[in-house]
């Protein structure tokens, strides 16, 4: 695997494990706060603990869907998966978001998928014919005109 794809995937990855611990930290933090506001709710209300507590499971939420993602997208990356192209774009820009450290993840990010490298490791192994492969292609009126032309012409004659 090359080196830029290798850096990419565990970016990727590391961003994806760390937004699972968001979840699991987030989570404790919410059924703390629950828990801890006992049988008077007007605490927790005046507290702010309520609102907390809706935006903690959101919060929740989101992180384990994006931590999901990235996890997904780097083992994508690693079987030359065409969405996992699309997806680790997503990953960068969500990445960029994250002040300070995840953006300087997600603008390395940003750069290795659009480097030539990223671009070669999708498409090594496969050839780039203009209409598809040799087979798949429908002659067409272009095809079928240079192919009469060459049929027709006559042959160079030599002066020996």
């Amino acid at each position: 695997m090359p080196e830029k794809i290798s850096l990419s995937r565990t970016i990727i990855k590391t961003a994806g494990v760390l937004a699972i611990f968001t979840v699991a930290v987030t989570l404790g933090v919410v059924i703390f706060i629950y828990l801890s506001s006992g049988s008077e709710k007007e605490l927790l209300h005046l507290s702010g603990g309520d609102y907390l507590i809706s935006r903690g499971l959101w919060l929740s939420l989101a992180s384990f869907l994006f931590g999901l993602m990235a996890i997904l997208t780097a083992s994508g990356l690693s079987k030359k998966k065409k969405w996992s192209r699309v997806t680790s774009l997503l990953t960068a820009v969500i990445l960029t978001l994250l002040v300070p450290i995840g953006t300087i993840f997600g603008l390395k990010l940003l750069f290795n998928i659009f480097s030539q490298e990223m671009k070669n490791w999708f498409n090594s192994g496969k050839t780039n014919y203009p209409g598809g492969p040799p087979g798949s292609q429908k002659p067409g009126i272009k095809l079928e005109l240079l192919t009469d032309r060459a049929e027709h012409q006559p042959a160079k004659r030599s002066n020996i």
